[in-house]
């Protein structure tokens, strides 16, 4: 054997050595002579550690089910038509159309969402039919669903069901944030992309809200002959430019009805931080807005247009756009409509008008009033219900139980009154008149007793 190896070539030498290696590596490990440490497969390791090998758990019980809920309907039921309504359909009223040519000042208005697509879709169709270049509209999906409502995979009865195809036949942008952010998250969201996009000032909105311009009746514009007043876009054009002006005062935010509509000056915010998003939800606008106070920084409100806090949703959001044919009322109020019109001649006129030139403002306007007084019928009872009113999507991508996503989101409510309690040492949002200064930060005993008086988020002042 020696004698072969020894005629053999270098290279035929170095081959059988690499034969000889690998059959004794396969021998080793079929017979386990080769030392463990080489060849072992990791040990499984149980994952579930912590739990103890002997420990007895009581019998899971279920909650009631939870009562049926109605389905929603369609929104806006000519979007869903094939073919598509032409587009010259879903502009604004004449009256409040914007210039064909933009304004110098970019306006760009982000309406965030995560639940209740016909709410939303009212809020957006309401802001075009004010005057708002659709163009300049960016609802903001901030659902946690990745692609899954671009790519048409969930369904109107889910929850966070948004129809990116409607929107975009209206004209409207639409962003996905990469998760699920909270509201504090998603403001900085907001400034985070108004520095991407270089827009030294933006416009925001939320979205269970019914906007209207102060406009004319069409009828009485006709026989009067008198313009129509500005709209609120252009209203809202005006403010910026005066803010925008050496006159005005050193801004922060503009208040349109409260932070229902926002005015943003982005770097005056990023100046004192951004939103902390400790303070997820509720009381994190307290602590955002008192700090820029705090900086000096003026944050006024003004009046613009009728802008309406509300809960539910036209059966046909088309009539704000007063298309021909299609009624201002709420969902189930056709029958009453009806057997009305059965005892009133003038119903009948008004029939007759809707079906030529579309519903009038003043019975807009009027619903949109009923609307916002029913949300607060009971106080703040009904504020938020609009959130849960879709029950479905069961089986489908990134599913979530409805009523136990709102108990989470009421869960991070608390817990964020309670960090801002402890970071000012105070509960409520009153905390300059409480003597609070911007050092006082995290740095203060508690102002109340917990055993006495309850937790940080608990008490009268929230």
């Amino acid at each position: 054997m020696a004698k072969v190896l020894l005629h053999m070539s270098g290279r035929a030498r170095y081959r059988l050595m690499a034969v000889a290696v690998v059959a004794l590596l396969l021998f080793y490990t079929s017979t386990s002579i080769i030392p463990a440490i080489f060849f072992q497969w990791p040990k499984r390791v149980e994952f579930f550690s912590w739990e103890h090998p002997d420990a007895v758990f009581p019998e899971k019980r279920y909650k009631p089910a939870p009562a049926p809920v109605t389905p929603v309907p369609d929104p806006f039921p000519l979007l869903s038509q094939n073919p598509p309504p032409k587009r010259s359909l879903l502009q604004a009223p004449e009256a409040n159309r914007p210039p064909r040519r933009h304004h110098p000042e970019r306006t760009p208005l982000f309406v965030g969402f995560t639940r209740n697509w016909p709410q939303l879709l009212q809020c957006v169709v309401s802001y075009i039919a004010a005057g708002w270049p659709p163009e300049d509209i960016y609802v903001v999906e901030n659902t946690g669903v990745m692609f899954a409502n671009r790519d048409g995979k969930l369904t109107l009865q889910n929850p966070f069901y948004l129809n990116h195809t409607q929107l975009r036949m209206l004209g409207v942008n639409v962003m996905i944030t990469p998760t699920l952010l909270t509201f504090a998250q998603l403001q900085n969201f907001y400034l985070w992309t108004a520095l991407n996009n270089d827009y030294p000032y933006f416009f925001w909105t939320h979205q269970d809200l019914l906007v209207f311009s102060h406009e004319h009746n069409s009828s009485s514009t006709a026989t009067s002959g008198s313009a129509p007043p500005p709209s609120l876009y252009a209203n809202a054009v005006a403010t910026l430019r005066y803010l925008l002006s050496p006159a005005a005062p050193k801004w922060a935010h503009h208040f349109f009805a409260y932070d229902h509509l926002t005015l943003v000056n982005r770097d005056a915010v990023l100046s004192v931080g951004g939103w902390d998003t400790h303070i997820p939800y509720y009381a994190t606008d307290c602590d955002m807005y008192v700090r820029l106070m705090w900086a000096g920084f003026w944050q006024g409100e003004s009046e613009i247009g009728i802008i309406l806090d509300v809960a539910s949703v036209m059966a046909d959001v088309g009539a704000l756009l007063r298309i021909p044919g299609i009624r201002a009322r709420l969902v189930g109020e056709e029958q009453e409509q009806q057997e009305q019109a059965e005892e009133d001649d003038d119903e009948e006129e008004e029939k007759k008008w809707v079906a030529e030139h579309g519903e009038r403002w003043e019975r807009l306007v009027q619903l949109g009033y009923r609307m916002e007084a029913a949300k607060y019928s009971e106080g703040n009872a009904w504020r938020n219900t609009w959130q849960i009113r879709q029950r479905g999507g069961q089986g489908e991508p990134f599913y979530r139980d409805a009523e136990g996503f709102e108990t989470g989101v009421k869960m991070m409510i608390d817990t964020g009154r309670a960090v801002f309690a402890e970071k000012w040492g105070h509960r409520g949002c009153d905390i300059a008149k409480a003597g609070r200064t911007p050092e006082d930060a995290w740095r203060l005993e508690r102002d109340w007793d917990v055993d006495t008086e309850g937790a940080g988020f608990q008490g009268h002042s929230w």
